[in-house]
């Protein structure tokens, strides 16, 4: 009796909560990575636009899907030695991730750095629940950063 009363007891406790870890967003780390990686980014500063209605819902879904491809656009400009100078206006498939119950996001009409995979043409920009190769509203020294790197210049890990 007294192990059922502990194992009813046991399953009744409260589970500790669950929570997501993400390293602090880093363009010089994802730099590295994306130029470590077999596939082919350009480096894009722009707008996002899309339908934010069909994002998953994450959390206030039991199970979203692990994958959600939707239709983009960014407009903005691509890096290059001299900087972002060259045009970037195009359709886009938004990848977003789930881990769990955590769901990558995004805000249409929000600005981004971002690694844009292309691959046959297409363009395919990538978002996790930590952010990927995201880096939404960036700042200047983000800016300069991802330019140092591109260059050459020093490119520290934070």
């Amino acid at each position: 009796m007294i192990r059922l009363l502990a194992y009813l007891v046991a399953i009744c406790a409260p589970l500790p909560a669950l929570a997501l870890s993400c390293a602090e967003p880093s363009v010089a780390r994802g730099f590295h990575a994306a130029s470590a990686a077999p596939e082919t980014y350009v480096v894009v500063r722009g707008r996002l636009s899309f339908d934010e209605g069909a994002l998953p819902k994450g959390m206030t879904d039991p199970a979203p899907p692990k994958q959600t491809k939707l239709p983009a656009r960014i407009t903005g400009t691509s890096l290059s030695m001299a900087g972002f100078i060259h045009h970037f206006d195009r359709e886009i498939t938004l990848e977003v991730l789930c881990f769990g119950p955590w769901c990558g996001g995004a805000v249409d009409g929000m600005g981004v750095l971002a690694f844009v995979e292309k691959a046959d043409g297409r363009y395919t920009m990538t978002i996790d629940p930590c952010g990927g190769f995201v880096y939404p509203n960036p700042s200047e020294d983000q800016i300069n950063t991802i330019q140092q790197c591109f260059r050459g210049e020093s490119c520290l890990l934070d």
